[in-house]
């Protein structure tokens, strides 16, 4: 998980996230508007396909403190959970946040800037998921990513990312800041940062589109935005089952 500020070129995509200063930041950011997340997260889990007894095995991409692992896993009672985060400072919050769920999950060390999964991660895994941290990657380690994904799933398993896309246009791109500042206003929080302020540069965000026809040259059916609030957008498909 992170937010829409982006690395400097000569930073590997997401390895910003090591600053421990960074990560209280987000987290009490992200703990003032954990109602509207929360929900996004259960429709996330809600979409997986197995009986709620099973005992699944999950991939949680760019995992941070563990927030779309503990959802899964609070609707799925028999399942585990790999995390897998490049910061140490996510991962120490997450020790404390998954507490409920000892035994269930385990955190791995590494990243996926490369557009590829580390060796430790053959799977196969019955879901995927992933929540705003894909967006880091150029669209070449983005859809070769996808494809990695896909090749560590069981036959029928899933694929769910929720993360940011590109608006339309620009003037859709206008009322998106709109109405977030409105929102923002309501929630009597601080204004959002800009790339200046921050201290990184805002990339492009990858079209919906081209993220859902990545998802199909991985092999996935069933492709689909299942949902979108604006900017974010949960998207996702499915591997193809046996066929008997």
């Amino acid at each position: 998980m992170t937010t829409t500020d982006r690395p400097d070129s000569t930073e590997r995509p997401g390895h910003h996230w090591r600053e421990p200063e960074r990560v209280q930041e987000y987290v009490t950011r992200m703990d003032a508007n954990a109602g509207e997340r929360e929900q996004q997260f259960a429709l996330l889990a809600r979409l997986l396909p197995y009986p709620a007894e099973d005992p699944i095995a999950v991939l949680d991409l760019g995992a941070g403190y563990g927030a779309v692992a503990a959802a899964v896993l609070s609707v799925y009672p028999n399942a585990s959970a790999t995390l897998l985060d490049i910061s140490e400072a996510m991962m120490s919050v997450g020790a404390e946040r998954m507490a409920p769920f000892a035994g269930r999950y385990r955190y791995l060390h590494g990243d996926f800037a490369d557009g590829t999964l580390p060796e430790a991660l053959r799977g196969p895994f019955h879901a995927i998921v992933s929540a705003r941290a894909i967006h880091h990657l150029p669209a070449d380690a983005t859809r070769s990513l996808y494809a990695a994904c896909a090749a560590r799933l069981l036959p029928g398993g899933c694929l769910f990312n929720l993360d940011m896309v590109a608006a339309a246009d620009e003037d859709a791109a206008t009322v998106y800041r709109r109405a977030e500042t409105r929102a923002r206003q309501q929630r009597g929080a601080a204004p959002a940062a800009t790339a200046a302020q921050s201290g990184h540069r805002h990339e492009r965000f990858h079209p919906l589109g081209d993220h859902l026809a990545w998802l199909r040259q991985a092999g996935l059916v069933a492709v689909d935005c299942y949902a979108k609030w604006l900017g974010n957008a949960l998207i996702g498909g499915f591997r193809p089952p046996l066929r008997g």
